[in-house]
């Protein structure tokens, strides 16, 4: 079984093929952008008229419920569910920052990191305690 990112709120597949698609909005301008599923991966697809500066923050939402998925535990990142088959769900928090590269899979009380910029964040409580 492939993994299965899903929608906090409404648990919609994000991923139903090979990339994982999120409703994206910066100001006034708004857009759907596909990102690749292999964690520490940051290649997507997005409208080339969306305006992308390097360090400006990108709003997320389901692109089914329209929720936000800002991360309740720090705003600097979404957060999605990660399904990978096994009864369990694990979170997957990522920067919402264009350029920045962290992304981490919170699984129980372990914490995978990946990308360039995740040792940046060596400080930040995921569990809420």
């Amino acid at each position: 079984m492939k993994k299965r990112y899903l929608c906090p709120f409404c648990r919609v597949v994000l991923n139903p093929n090979i990339k994982i698609v999120f409703s994206v909005h910066k100001g006034a301008h708004r857009g759907l952008m596909l990102f690749n599923a292999k964690p520490g991966d940051y290649g997507f697809i997005a409208d080339p008229d969306f305006p992308l500066n390097e360090g400006e923050t990108v709003n997320f939402h389901c692109p089914v419920c329209a929720k936000s998925l800002t991360s309740p535990t720090n705003d600097h990142f979404i957060e999605v569910l990660l399904d990978q088959g096994d009864s369990t769900l694990s979170k997957v928090e990522f920067s919402r920052v264009y350029g920045e590269h962290a992304t981490f899979i919170v699984d129980g009380e372990d914490v995978e990191a990946y990308g360039e910029d995740a040792q940046d964040f060596d400080d930040i409580n995921f569990f809420g305690h």
